[in-house]
């Protein structure tokens, strides 16, 4: 493994859940049936089986960089070489006949086989190989669109949304090869404002809602917005940082619920539209699609790479324990695409059905969008959990953990959060070295070796010294019952317990919390209604007496 990236292993909830996953959906998925598109290139029915593979194989990778289970190790070499086998002399990777190349899904497929196989480099083995397979792939890709040939915009859905997504792994093509014209192909599909309505980023600079910009495709805008954000790093335009600072403040302020999840208007869940102030209506379309949480997921680790991460890590941490771990199945083998609708009762969490089977004759492992982007984002959570820094790492998930740091430090979590109101910390250092530790609107107290340490809430505390073996540092949180008025002035109340949301459900076999209210009982969101049937509905937000 390459140890670019902390070695962080989850022992709590999230860490129980992704173990789930690795298990009883990751290492079971029937990659040949994903990597036979590719071969065939007979997708020609303008589909979107080209997302799977690239999709489901970066959830693996992340998640065994966790979880470092040698059968699923194999399973990602194996199937990385096999689609690197499709590739053609000119340096095609598609599903995608060569008549219907760069139209309808073609360009989002490449981006997710072009992200993959940058993780695998990364994460799995800096294979020359897999760096010039994605050079081929860029570069034939350039060769069909580019500022003379043809427009990216007008090369796919969304009024060009999907196929302008590939900026972020422009980026990384760029980042991996120090290869000036990648620069330039992220600087042209960044110029070109990536939608045929307007320019997105000019739009969020102007302080256009969310729902008006582009057609406001949440999962394919903010990922264009994700990709500034990436090119930003390299290619410091203040322009860049404004749109993207300025979408993420009005996404977080006026789309997101208060489970941590986004997307409504259509029959999937899938636009902004004014979300956080409509959730507790049922005429606004389904709620929150899973693909949606899991881009805002990724949104939240790159905004925090340009503004200061405490507001964009809380918003993760609230996403994971509730809409990303509310969406799964207990055994990991499910995974939901809308989100309970109405929140306000009746609504259940239904399992998410197969999508590429369609067009194709025979079951194709029973695929969806959010079956294959749930994963991913419960993957994400030991990456956000500790998160390199200056000097030092960044806590920010407080359930048992265990990271191991590039330069031998090893940082140690003790405790049962979010269920219980406690936890423990300590750091073996070779050296002086910087802990940086998120405060949660809800912390009420920190103390090293038992002195009480000054905090502001929603900031980070700094702990700079030689630790030593018998350190500690212990955080203690305020799991009372919270009462939360609906944003939109309706007659609604949801209660919150820390970060976690509850809900009225039947009990179920499993939880992590369960607390009475009034004549109320009352189940951490994420344990509510997992039966995943009709017949286990759930209630988030309460009609008020």
């Amino acid at each position: 493994m390459n140890n670019t990236f902390p070695a962080v292993r989850l022992h709590g909830t999230l860490g129980k859940a992704l173990q789930s996953v690795v298990n009883n959906r990751l290492k079971k998925v029937d990659y040949r049936l994903l990597e036979s598109p590719f071969a065939n290139r007979n997708e020609a029915d303008n589909g979107w089986r080209c997302e799977f593979w690239g999709k489901i194989v970066r959830s693996a990778i992340l998640a065994n960089n966790s979880v470092r289970d040698p059968e699923l190790e194999a399973i990602i070499r194996e199937t990385v070489r096999n689609i690197m086998a499709t590739q053609t002399p000119d340096g095609c990777i598609s599903s995608y006949p060569a008549d219907k190349q760069t139209t309808f899904w073609d360009i989002w497929g490449r981006k997710y086989v072009i992200l993959a196989l940058l993780r695998y480099y990364y994460m799995v083995e800096s294979d020359e190989k897999v760096k010039i397979c994605c050079v081929k792939m860029l570069d034939h890709l350039m060769s069909q669109v580019n500022r003379d040939k043809k427009d990216i915009r007008t090369c796919g859905l969304h009024d060009g949304l999907a196929s302008a997504s590939i900026l972020g792994a422009v980026v990384g093509v760029y980042k991996l090869t120090g290869e000036k014209r990648f620069l330039e192909y992220a600087r042209y599909i960044a110029e070109s404002g990536c939608s045929m309505v307007h320019n997105i980023f000019k739009a969020a600079r102007n302080g256009v809602a969310p729902q008006t910009i582009g057609n406001a495709k949440s999962y394919e805008l903010t990922s264009c917005f994700q990709g500034l954000a990436e090119l930003y790093l390299l290619d410091p335009k203040p322009e860049y940082k404004e749109a993207c600072e300025k979408y993420f403040h009005a996404v977080r302020e006026k789309e997101i619920f208060i489970t941590g999840v986004g997307g409504l208007r259509d029959c999937c869940g899938e636009y902004w539209y004014d979300g956080k102030f409509r959730q507790t209506r049922s005429d606004s379309g389904m709620l929150g699609e899973t693909c949606v949480t899991t881009t805002y997921l990724h949104y939240c680790d790159a905004i925090a790479n340009l503004l200061d991460p405490a507001i964009p890590m809380a918003e993760a941490e609230r996403s994971l324990y509730n809409g990303i771990l509310g969406a799964m199945s207990p055994d990991g083998t499910q995974w939901i695409h809308c989100n309970p609708t109405p929140l306000t009762g009746g609504g259940a969490k239904i399992p998410a059905d197969d999508q590429i089977n369609r067009g194709f004759g025979t079951p194709f492992g029973g695929n969806d969008c959010c079956l294959a982007q749930g994963p991913e984002a419960l993957a994400m959570a030991p990456r956000l959990a500790v998160r390199m820094c200056k000097n030092g790492a960044e806590l920010n998930i407080f359930e048992a953990l265990t990271a191991e740091l590039a330069n031998g430090t090893k940082i140690e979590v003790s405790g049962n959060y979010p269920a219980e109101a406690s936890a423990e910390i300590s750091v073996a250092s070779p050296a002086e070295f910087c802990l940086r530790l998120r405060i949660p609107e809800f912390c009420t107290a920190v103390t090293l070796n038992g002195s009480a340490c000054d905090f502001s809430k929603g900031e980070y505390l700094e702990i700079t010294r030689q630790w030593s073996a018998d350190d500690r540092v212990k955080m203690t949180f305020d799991c009372s019952l919270k009462e939360v008025a609906a944003p939109d002035g309706s007659p609604f109340t949801a209660v919150v317990r820390g970060v976690l949301v509850m809900a009225e459900a039947a009990a179920p076999a499993d939880y992590m919390v369960c607390e009475k209210w009034h004549d109320r009982t009352l189940f951490d969101y994420a344990s509510a209604g997992r039966l995943m049937s009709k017949d286990d509905p759930l209630t988030v937000w309460f009609k008020n007496n």
